[in-house]
Formats: structure tokens, sequence, C-alpha cells
């Protein structure tokens, strides 16, 4: 298998046929310059008569070589963005291998666990609860990546429908509370709404999954994740808030990249499989909204704000 270019000698091969184009040019300049008897002499046999023909046939190459050298320099950053894709990819595979190898390895012991003979009710029950847990997390890994291979093709989208919101968001956290709480954080919900969004429950479960999991997971024990949801003007906001280590300010920008993690230099701080924040990103974009994150250098907390428009109101509808 051929070995993969690494980006210093991508740059390396586009200088050098940036020099080679640049040279070539110079010398079609200073030849053309040089020869003008010679050229105007071709220009008359094929028909141009014009004193100034040379001036023509100078800019034509000049053309065909600033042609060239944009092409070149396209084909370099279609390389270099290709290298980078590859990159992420290659990091997606260790991580997600890495963070398959936890629960497997889990499962295998609390499973020999269960082959004890001697094993109290109480050690069965915890060792199959924690079994259980471990699966659910393989799961949702699973659903991740099956979720992110989703968003690159676009024949594949959600089934929409009107869906009110504050019955479905009471069932959500009735169901979803505990499970963020395990990551030892307190959860404050306040749902202040009445509006009716175009979207799908699993759509907005996976939302509030990935915001909420990720608050959680970067945030100190002990700490807190506030989740807010109410009607601005003609858009519902959903806010989720951590008081945790925050996020740099150069990885803003790239955060909601497939692949990305937030945190890669923040030691113990890198779990995950970097499609998140991706997943979440592109699922608000099929329901027609914005998602954002906010954090401010030096503070503790990070902010993510989703805004999704009210197609109608409960009062409306009655």
């Amino acid at each position: 298998m051929a070995r993969k270019r690494s980006s210093s000698q991508i740059v390396l091969t586009y200088v050098l046929s940036l020099v080679v184009a640049l040279s070539l040019l110079v010398f079609w300049v200073v030849y053309v310059v040089q020869s003008v008897a010679r050229v105007q002499d071709f220009a008359g046999r094929v028909g141009m008569s014009d004193p100034r023909s040379h001036w023509l046939v100078l800019s034509i190459g000049c053309l065909l070589f600033f042609i060239l050298i944009v092409g070149v320099t396209h084909q370099l950053a279609q390389a270099l963005a290709a290298r980078r894709y590859s990159r992420k990819q290659e990091e997606f595979v260790s991580n997600i291998t890495h963070e398959m190898k936890s629960p497997l390895a889990a499962i295998k012991l609390h499973a020999q666990t269960l082959l004890e003979p001697n094993l109290t009710e109480e050690q069965r029950q915890r060792s199959t609860r924690l079994v259980l847990e471990q699966v659910e997390r393989m799961g949702k890994l699973v659903d991740d990546v099956l979720e992110s291979s989703r968003m690159v093709d676009p024949k594949h989208r959600p089934e929409l429908e009107h869906l009110e919101l504050e019955p479905f968001l009471d069932r959500y956290f009735a169901s979803h509370r505990k499970r963020i709480e395990d990551e030892e954080v307190e959860l404050n919900v306040r749902i202040d709404t009445d509006a009716v969004v175009l979207a799908s429950e699993d759509a907005l479960e996976r939302i509030l999954n990935n915001l909420l999991e990720n608050a959680a997971r970067f945030s100190e024990k002990g700490g807190e994740v506030r989740c807010r949801i109410e009607d601005i003007g003609e858009e519902v906001q959903i806010e989720v808030e951590d008081d945790g280590i925050g996020i740099p300010k150069k990885e803003l920008a790239k955060i909601f990249d497939r692949f990305y993690q937030i945190g890669r230099e923040l030691g113990g701080r890198r779990g995950g499989t970097g499609l998140g924040l991706s997943i979440v990103s592109s699922l608000v974009r099929e329901l027609g909204g914005t998602v954002s994150a906010h954090s401010q250098e030096g503070k503790p907390g990070a902010r993510f704000v989703v805004n999704l428009p009210i197609v109608e109101t409960v009062e409306s509808r009655s």
C-alpha cells in the first residue's frame, strides 16, 4: 500500500510546481519582449497583421500561466484538506477503538464475576447492572458512528412533524435526568415554552443527549449543569451551560467539526469520539435552526445555545 504523503511533502511539491510555473512565466515574458520581430512574423503568418500582436501573444501566454498557477494552488488546497480529513479519520479510529476497549474490558470482568459460584445476590445484581450500563455505553458509541455516517448522505433526512416541546421535554428529563446525574453533577432544568417546532423526537433527543453529556463530561465532580428552554421572539432557545473547564478560544471555531475533540490539550479530559457536537450541528441545521458555543478565556464554564424556529404555539393551536 502506498505511503500517504505528509502535509509538508504536499506543500514542498506545491512550492516546486509554483517555482517552475513562475520560472516559465518569466521566461515567456523575456522571450516575447526580446523577440518582438520574430513573434510579429509568426503572428503575420497566422493572419494577425496588427503591429501590436506581440502584446496579444504575451497576454495570452500570461493568462495561461496564471490559470496554471491557480490550478496548482487549488490542487494544493484540495490535497491539504484531504490530508487533514484523513488524519482526523485516523484519530477517530484510534479514539473509537480506545472508547470501546474500556466497556468491553468492564463487560468481560463482570461477566467473569457472574460465573463465580459463591456470589451473593447483591453482588450478582451489581455485576449485572454494570454489564448493562457498559452495553448501553457501547450502544451509544455505535449510534453516534451510524448517525455521523447518515449525516454525510443527503438522501437520508429525518421525518419532521409538528412537535409540542413542553410535553416532550417533560418526558425527556423524566427518563434522562438520572443518567446525567450519575456523572456526579447536578442537573438544573428550567422549561418556559409553549412552542411547537418542526422536528422529530429522535433528533431533539440526540441534540439534548450530546449537549448534556458533553457538559457533564467537562464539569468537575459535584458541579452543576444548567439547561434552560424558553421562547424568544419567533424562536425557542435551548441553552446548556456548565461550570467546568471551559473551551480555549482557539478551539471555539473548530468544535463542531467532524472528528474534532474539545480539550485535546487538556490532560484527562479527552473522552469521546469527536462526533457528538458535529451531530448536534448537523441535526440543528436539518431542523432549520442554529447552534453556537460561548466561553470566556480564563473563566470556567461553557455555554451552548440552540435556536429553533417556532412554527406555532400551543395557544394558537387551540
